[in-house]
């Protein structure tokens, strides 16, 4: 019989986007790691630790194809199109890739995110599971809690210890949990002939859950219908988040101005040969930075989107749209810098610090002009985009023409 009634609420959603967004961010940074400062050791088309090989520290590999047949005693790091884990990790299993295979057992917790991921071992502690295709074997047994994110999910491992949660299109839950489970399933959510709740079940979706002769669930069984005009699922108690979220709204944008500005300082603070150099190049070859920037803008998303078109190329496309959204970011502050510098620089000579905070606010301003505003200021960051490539083949700098009597960086006494 299901129970239909208001749920009430608690911290375990913010938890969980905070562990998944924390976990995202370890997998990228890694593959970066391991893509940019050690290609030679840690990258190649086919990498294998075979049967019998023990390694005693952590391990960091990334290629086409990675297989791990031997033991490592530390934490494993894995990147690649296909990556298949049949041996033991002692430690903390870490993987991005495009199709995953975890067949060995691992010690501590498991963190993987694939577009299609199947897992068919014991987990010590927790499994965090981010896919499109997700398949939890009957082999499997995880000690600690289960966390999916996934259009269509398979869950049939024999145990898992300390709650579950799933967040996805598509659910098939076929296991004993120990504890709570709660569940967004937008399409559809059946519970097998073998699943059992020790707990309370709450689910939000848009119908109830089926039932298969055998399922069992020990507490109360909550369902919220999701209404998908809302949006969202008001199973996060997600309308009273944004009604609260509104009264401090205009705080928020001043917040953000204040710490978008100090990121601003620090960036001119460390890199100022950079910000020196993509000024001249913008007033030295303006045609040309904005041609460079237009190639990188949208020669990058294509590549991108190549890559994704095959399980192998999808790490890499993750990592260059994740380069290319830095670099984005990083041109905006070039673009303050140079606006403000513009305005500043005849009137009150070189301030770099005031520059760069009138340029922050002068593209702030852009960006709440509805089309226009916006258009305006993609093209700006283009611009310095497109400046900062010509300004990293330029070793030194060079005296810009139209500061006339003003020497760069400083003015003529």
């Amino acid at each position: 019989m299901v129970e239909t009634g208001r749920l009430t609420k608690s911290s375990w959603a913010v938890t969980i986007g905070l562990r998944m967004r924390r976990f995202i961010a370890t997998l990228l940074n890694c593959y970066i790691v391991l893509l940019l400062l050690a290609p030679g050791k840690v990258l190649a088309a086919n990498e294998l630790l075979p049967v019998g090989q023990i390694i005693e520290s952590d391990f960091l590999r990334a290629g086409d194809t990675v297989q791990i047949d031997g033991e490592i005693r530390g934490d494993a790091f894995l990147a690649g199109g296909i990556v298949t884990v049949n041996g033991k990790i002692d430690g903390d299993l870490f993987v991005l890739g495009g199709k995953v295979t975890v067949n060995g057992p691992v010690g501590n917790s498991v963190r993987v995110m694939g577009g299609d991921v199947t897992v068919n071992s014991e987990i010590g502690r927790n499994a965090l599971l981010i896919c499109g295709n997700c398949n939890v074997a009957r082999q499997s047994k995880i000690d600690g809690s289960l966390i999916v994110a996934g259009a269509n999910t398979e869950l049939a491992a024999t145990k898992i210890g300390k709650g579950f949660r799933f967040f996805g299109s598509r659910l098939y839950l076929n296991s004993e949990i120990n504890n709570e489970a709660f569940v967004v399933a937008d399409r559809e959510f059946l519970l097998g002939p073998y699943a059992s709740i020790s707990g309370n079940l709450k689910y939000t979706g848009t119908s109830e859950v089926i039932k298969q002769i055998g399922a069992t669930v020990a507490g109360t069984i909550d369902y919220q219908k999701n209404n998908k005009e809302a949006g969202y699922p008001k199973f996060f108690g997600a309308r009273t988040m944004l009604a609260s979220y509104e009264k401090v709204k205009p705080l928020t944008y001043v917040l953000g101005f204040a710490v978008t500005a100090l990121i601003g300082f620090l960036l001119l603070g460390l890199f100022p040969k950079i910000f020196e150099k993509t000024v001249v190049a913008m007033e030295n070859r303006p045609a040309a930075s904005f041609g460079w920037g237009l190639a990188i803008a949208l020669g990058l998303p294509v590549i991108a989107v190549l890559f994704a078109m095959t399980i192998v190329g999808i790490p890499v496309s993750l990592v260059l749209l994740l380069i290319g959204y830095l670099c984005w970011l990083f041109a905006q502050y070039l673009t303050a810098f140079f606006l403000g510098r513009k305005i500043m620089l005849p009137k009150f000579g070189e301030r770099r610090g005031w520059a760069i905070l009138l340029g922050l606010l002068l593209i702030w301003i852009l960006g709440a002009i509805p089309v226009l505003g916006s258009l305006v200021k993609a093209a700006l960051v283009i611009f310095s985009l497109g400046a900062a490539v010509l300004a990293y083949k330029q070793p030194e700098i060079v005296k810009p023409q139209s500061l006339g009597e003003h020497r760069y960086g400083r003015k003529s006494r």
